[in-house]
């Protein structure tokens, strides 16, 4: 007769074997119900809500009359979905009905198929939609044809007016635009970015199973701040005369660059400032596409060789130190050595015109007179360097003038107590050369020299809101 074929041993081992499982499953159970508890909620959450931002009004940006409007919204929408939700026959059939209500083809459409193929959340389709087209997308979304398609408030920036040269908008360069992400860039919109674009409006909302969000279920999380209108120094029929006159200019004289600035030496105050060529704020897309530097405001950002306009910064560090006056005698002669010889500076017409007074040399621009002048300020090369950079200073020439807008660039002289000059040097830069400036750093230290030594910031600028910033 066989023995039992079962045994104690494998009853305890099994009854082991049972209490393992059940404390693994307990543990198990108590890890996800209590420690992951948070993580799942708030999972749960992320797909059962929808957090959306609503960009409050941009400041508008009138120029300094208040009655001229440079920069304003216009009303649109923004086009989203959550391709995450969709399968991918839904996802198809979004992508074709959005293809025909917005009129795309080619690498247009195939942008939209493709922002439909990722597996995100929330995707922007679209910027920009006038009513029209929104009201077709609302209708298809109503007939069940746009599962998980919203559609957003979303204004975009608009700069109504059209500048004095072909193809801009008035103070493109001084105003610059609003991206696509609502950032300002460039100029005042960059610069007074936090005033004009005040806080968001923040809303969450449950949604339902194909991504929409259920009404009366909104939960404001922040009000939001509208944002600050601004008052400009500018005077917008000043701004297209002064437009008009340095396109003219850029055609006449086939420039590469032409820029020029009005001014309240007293004050600081651009009344008018502008450089051709420029671009149609509006449009900016397609000047990123195709020549982004023409962002670039040449007045704050493009330090140039000034030439001969130094020449006055020359006769005021010589007045000061009483090296001359007026109607001191200078000899202009035809070439001026220099360092021994090893240099020399001569008039661009390159004829001495022998002793005159120091007003006539500087107003007829005579190289040789300003040298002379400038080699006088100190009884060294050094001693004299000092002086004509210590005027410099005075002037505001080693730094940015701190005007408030995005973007100013500037390459601060070479101080000769860091790096001394040679009298080449010194000759040089006493008319011009061998130095590069902007042309508001320009503006401003012959604002200096206008209103009796008073070193003003410049500003376009005047109020934000109803706080003023030029009395």
């Amino acid at each position: 007769m066989s023995g039992r074929s079962d045994s104690r041993g494998r009853l305890v081992l099994l009854l082991i074997v049972a209490m393992v499982g059940s404390v693994v499953l307990a543990g198990r159970t108590a890890y996800w119900q209590v420690i992951r508890h948070d993580d799942l909620a708030a999972l749960a959450r992320r797909q059962s809500e929808l957090q959306l931002t609503q960009a409050s009004r941009r400041g508008t940006i009138y120029d300094r009359t208040g009655l001229t409007i440079l920069a304003t919204d216009l009303e649109r929408s923004r086009l989203t979905a959550s391709p995450h939700q969709l399968t991918p026959l839904q996802r198809s059939e979004v992508a074709d009905e959005l293809t025909a209500i917005l009129g795309l083809e080619g690498s247009a459409a195939a942008g939209l198929r493709r922002k439909l193929a990722t597996d995100a959340w929330y995707q922007v389709l679209a910027d920009g939609l006038d009513e029209s087209v929104a009201s077709r997308i609302r209708e298809a979304a109503g007939a069940g044809r746009l599962p998980t398609v919203l559609l957003e408030p979303h204004p975009i920036r608009s700069y109504p007016l059209a500048g004095g040269g072909h193809d801009s908008s008035l103070a493109a360069h001084l105003l610059g635009f609003v991206n696509g992400e609502g950032k300002g860039q460039y100029g005042v919109e960059e610069a007074y970015q936090a005033d004009l674009a005040g806080e968001p409006r923040v809303v969450l909302a449950q949604r339902d199973a194909s991504g929409q969000p259920l009404y009366g279920s909104e939960q404001v999380l922040s009000e939001g701040i509208q944002g600050s209108d601004l008052s400009l120094t500018i005077h917008a029929g000043l701004q297209v005369k002064l437009e008009e006159e340095i396109f003219s200019t850029w055609v006449a004289d086939r420039a590469k660059k032409v820029s020029a600035i009005v001014m309240d030496p007293y004050t600081g105050e651009i009344y008018a400032q502008a450089s051709y060529p420029s671009y149609d704020a509006n449009d900016f897309r397609a000047v990123a596409d195709e020549d982004p530097g023409r962002f670039v405001d040449p007045v704050v950002a493009e330090p140039y060789e000034p030439g001969s306009v130094m020449k006055m910064m020359t006769a005021a560090a010589a007045y000061q130190r009483g090296v001359v006056t007026a109607t001191t005698k200078v000899n202009d002669t035809k070439i001026l050595p220099l360092d021994g010889g090893r240099a020399s500076v001569r008039d661009a017409d390159r004829v001495g015109r022998g002793l005159m007074t120091f007003e006539d040399g500087i107003a007829r621009s005579r190289n040789v007179v300003a040298a002379r002048v400038a080699l006088k300020l100190g009884k060294t090369t050094k001693s004299a360097s000092l002086a004509l950079y210590d005027t410099w200073a005075q002037l505001g020439l080693d730094r940015k003038t701190g005007i408030d807008v995005a973007g100013e660039r500037v390459l601060p002289p070479k101080d000769p107590a860091i790096s001394p000059w040679k009298e080449i040097d010194l000759a040089n830069r006493s008319f011009g050369q061998s130095v590069a400036l902007t042309p508001i750093q320009i503006a401003t230290a012959y604002s200096a020299m206008v209103n009796g030594g008073f070193l003003v910031a410049p500003r376009v600028v005047s109020a934000v809101g109803e706080r003023r910033l030029v009395s």
